[in-house]
C-alpha cells in the first residue's frame, strides 16, 4: 500500500511538471548561418503568422536566424476547434477535453509552421492559456497568478544570454489586444532592455495591416499608431513567372499549419503588409541596424525566368 501510494505521488508529481515544464525542439539546421538573427516572443503557438513573410524572407534570402519563445500551450483556443475535430478525432471544443488536448496538438502545429519558416528552434515554456482578457493586470498584476512571471523572465534572461540576438520581434501591444499578448511584449522588453547596452538586441514591435483598404484589418485596431520610425515588409512583394507569386502564399502556408484554430484560417490574404516599431531600443545604432534589415529585406530574392513554347502557350505572352 505505501509503495502503491509512493508511486501515485511520483505520478501526480510528474503531471504537474509537465504543465510548467520548459522544452526546446529543434526545427530546422541553420549551423553556419551568418545573416541576421532575431528571437521571435510569443503568448500563442500561431501568434509568429503575424511576422511570417519577413521571417522566411529573413531565413531564406539573408541567411538568419530565428528562434521562436512561446509563453503558453494555447489551450484556451478550444472555442475555435470545430472543424479540426474531424481532423484530431477528439472533441476539441469541449473545454476539458480542449484544454487537456490541445497543448500537445499547438505544439506540433507551431513546429510544421516554423518549418515553412525555416526557423531553428522552439522553446515551449508551456505556461497556462487560462482565458480571452484584455486585462494586462489579470496576468501582470501584483496579485496575477496566471503565468510564473518569475520563471518566465529567467527563462527569457537565459535565452538572450545564450545567443547574440540582433532583434527581438513580439506583437504590439495595445490595450484593444488579448491580455496575453500584452504581457508577453512587456515581459520580453524588460528582458531586452536589462541586457547591457553592448549586448542589447534590438526590440521591433509588430502587427498587420492592408494599406489598400480603406478600412483597417481586423488585426490592426483603428486609432492606433505605431511609434516612429516605422519598419515594413511587404507581403505583397512579386516574384516567379509573370510576377503572379508573393510572400502571402508563404504566409498562408503557415496559417494552415495551425488547424485547430479556425478564425486563424479566415487570415489568408487579408495581410498585406507586416509594419514595426522599435520600443525602447531607439538608439542611432538600433534605428540603422532595423533601417538596413528592412532594406534588405525588401530585396528580389527571386531570379527572373524566362520560357519558351515548351512551357504551354501562355509562356512567351508576357516575360
Amino acid at each position: 500500500m505505501r509503495l502503491f501510494a509512493a508511486c501515485l505521488l511520483l505520478w501526480v508529481a510528474s503531471c504537474a511538471a509537465v504543465g510548467g515544464s520548459s522544452a526546446r525542439e529543434r526545427v530546422t539546421e541553420r549551423s553556419g548561418a551568418l545573416g541576421p538573427r532575431v528571437l521571435v516572443v510569443i503568448a500563442h503557438p500561431d501568434d509568429e503568422t503575424a511576422f511570417a513573410g519577413a521571417l522566411y524572407k529573413l531565413t531564406t534570402h539573408l541567411d538568419g536566424v530565428c528562434d521562436v519563445l512561446v509563453i503558453t500551450n494555447g489551450e484556451g483556443g478550444f472555442k475555435y476547434a470545430t472543424l479540426a475535430e474531424r481532423i484530431y478525432g477528439v472533441e476539441l471544443t469541449d473545454e476539458r477535453v480542449g484544454r487537456a488536448e490541445l497543448p500537445a496538438i499547438r505544439r506540433r502545429e507551431l513546429i510544421e509552421g516554423a518549418r515553412v519558416l525555416g526557423v531553428r528552434r522552439i522553446e515551449f515554456l508551456a505556461e497556462q492559456d487560462h482565458r480571452y482578457t484584455t486585462d494586462l493586470d489579470e496576468v501582470l498584476g501584483s496579485d496575477a497568478r496566471v503565468w510564473d512571471l518569475a520563471r518566465i523572465r529567467a527563462a527569457l534572461a537565459r535565452t538572450l544570454a545564450e545567443e547574440p540576438y540582433d532583434f527581438v520581434f513580439a506583437l504590439r501591444p495595445t490595450a484593444a489586444t488579448h491580455a496575453h499578448h500584452q504581457a508577453a511584449t512587456r515581459l520580453a522588453r524588460d528582458a531586452v532592455l536589462a541586457r547591457p547596452a553592448a549586448r542589447r538586441p534590438a526590440l521591433l514591435i509588430g502587427s498587420v495591416s492592408s494599406p489598400s483598404q480603406s478600412s483597417a484589418s481586423p488585426n490592426e485596431p483603428d486609432g492606433v499608431e505605431l511609434p516612429a520610425p516605422t519598419f515594413h515588409f511587404d507581403r505583397t512583394q512579386s516574384f516567379g513567372f509573370q510576377s503572379k507569386l508573393d510572400y502571402r502564399v508563404v504566409v498562408n502556408w503557415e496559417i494552415a499549419a495551425h488547424k485547430s484554430q479556425g478564425t486563424m484560417q479566415l487570415a489568408m490574404n487579408r495581410g498585406e503588409r507586416e509594419d514595426f516599431a522599435l520600443w525602447g531600443t531607439e538608439s542611432e545604432t538600433d534605428v540603422a541596424a532595423a533601417t538596413e534589415l528592412f532594406r534588405r529585406l525588401a530585396e528580389p530574392q527571386f531570379e527572373s525566368r524566362t520560357y519558351g513554347a515548351s512551357a504551354g502557350t501562355n509562356a512567351e505572352a508576357k516575360r
